[in-house]
């Protein structure tokens, strides 16, 4: 989801990518991680690591793999960097903080994950950073754009659908849209500050349940269609989970905007631009 944005959007800076999938890369493989130092995919001069097992309530049953892809392979990434010469940006999360937090969290603050999802993408990060090479670490949040499954594009479909909308109005975060993290990440690679944790996400706090309702009043508006329904906020033990989640995850911009960089675009905004790239039907 990530990742199409990201490189499209360093094509237009003027950058030449390669871009890998898991068909061309298995990052759980050290010796296939490996050729990249080799200059097996190319002389780079950046290697940007949007993987990650981003399946928050199947890691709880699944912790091994949330523990290969999110930890491990980070670690392989980051040596592999080193060996290459490279320079590496890795995408963390939101999820390593624990939301007992009432302002926005500080790349200082301290993290204490619920989950496995979370803890596992913390050492990812730990493995990164301690590595010893030139890292840069970037941590986003809920996360949507037009390519693969996200939030949007799932309350539409129930929408659609016919069913009925329940959403969880006491958790609170930054939507964040893919084109304008891909334009923020590569300035930070462009900038090329020094090697530490950076936090980019959206520019507007909100609960899953006002995402959920602007998500579809933006989609009617761009549609003509005047009906939207009322969305039934529910509280988080309304709708259990096997993962714990983190009741407010905002992450401040201020040290990208310390950077020169701008914060994203309002909410709005982004998701009228997400919903004119969806083919018919969504």
């Amino acid at each position: 989801m990530l990742g199409r944005d990201l490189a499209a959007a360093f094509e237009r800076g003027g950058w030449e990518v390669v871009g890998l999938d898991i068909a061309e890369l298995d990052l759980t493989d050290p010796s296939a991680v490996a050729r990249m130092a080799a200059g097996e995919f190319g002389e780079a001069s950046w290697c940007v690591n949007c993987a990650a097992y981003t399946a928050v309530d199947h890691a709880e049953s699944d912790p091994d793999a949330a523990l290969r892809i999110n930890a491990l392979a980070p670690s392989y990434i980051a040596q592999a960097c080193i060996a290459g010469g490279m320079k590496l940006l890795h995408v963390s999360t939101d999820f390593v903080f624990d939301g007992i937090s009432d302002e926005p969290y500080s790349e200082e603050a301290p993290t204490h994950p619920l989950g496995v999802y979370g803890q596992t993408k913390m050492q990812g990060e730990e493995a990164v950073l301690q590595a010893g090479g030139r890292a840069i670490v970037v941590r986003t949040a809920w996360l949507y754009g037009p390519h693969g499954k996200c939030f949007p594009k799932s309350i539409l479909n129930g929408w659609l659908g016919g069913r009925r909308l329940r959403v969880v109005a006491d958790q609170f975060g930054n939507p964040t849209y893919t084109a304008e993290l891909a334009r923020v990440l590569v300035q930070l690679v462009e900038l090329d500050p020094p090697g530490a944790i950076y936090h980019a996400s959206g520019s507007e706090t909100m609960s899953w349940h006002a995402f959920a309702q602007t998500a579809l009043t933006t989609y009617a508006e761009l549609h003509g269609t005047e009906l939207v329904p009322e969305i039934e906020p529910i509280r988080t033990e309304d709708w259990p989970t096997p993962a714990r989640r983190p009741r407010y995850s905002a992450l401040s911009f201020a040290k990208c905007a310390s950077l020169g960089i701008a914060p994203m675009r309002p909410t709005r905004e982004c998701l009228r631009e997400f919903w004119s790239r969806l083919p018919e039907p969504a």
